[in-house]
């Protein structure tokens, strides 16, 4: 089971990823609005897979956050409206998905046979 952690400030589409997640057969240890709480939680919960939003609403940004989470050895899947993607990302190994969010693509990408930095 794999041990997955939410970042997103819109709450139902929060909701709709754990629901995901979970039918996927992995567990969620945290669904965060602010990429600031989810910074200082991912330290205690050390998820394996974490799916983030890069923009959000109070003007935080998730690049800095999905750089923090690869440090830790967390997968990265990073889930966004905008076409206008920094540069910065390029930079830090992720995968990308396209809201709105394509049914199934979650729990294909966090469900048992998902890839994380423990099984490469």
């Amino acid at each position: 089971m794999k041990r997955v952690m939410i970042c997103e400030d819109d709450m139902l589409l929060a909701m709709d990823l754990a629901h995901e997640v979970q039918d996927a057969g992995s567990e969620v240890v945290g669904v965060f609005y602010s990429s600031f709480e989810a910074w200082r939680a991912a330290d205690i919960l050390k998820p394996e897979i974490a799916i983030l939003d890069l923009n959000y609403a109070d003007g935080e940004s998730g690049l800095s956050l999905a750089a923090h989470l690869v440090d830790i050895g967390c997968r990265v899947i990073v889930v966004s409206g905008s076409s206008l993607v920094h540069p910065e990302l390029g930079r830090i190994p992720h995968s990308f998905v396209a809201k709105p969010v394509p049914a199934g693509i979650i729990a294909e990408l966090t469900g048992s046979r998902a890839v994380t930095s423990s099984n490469i």
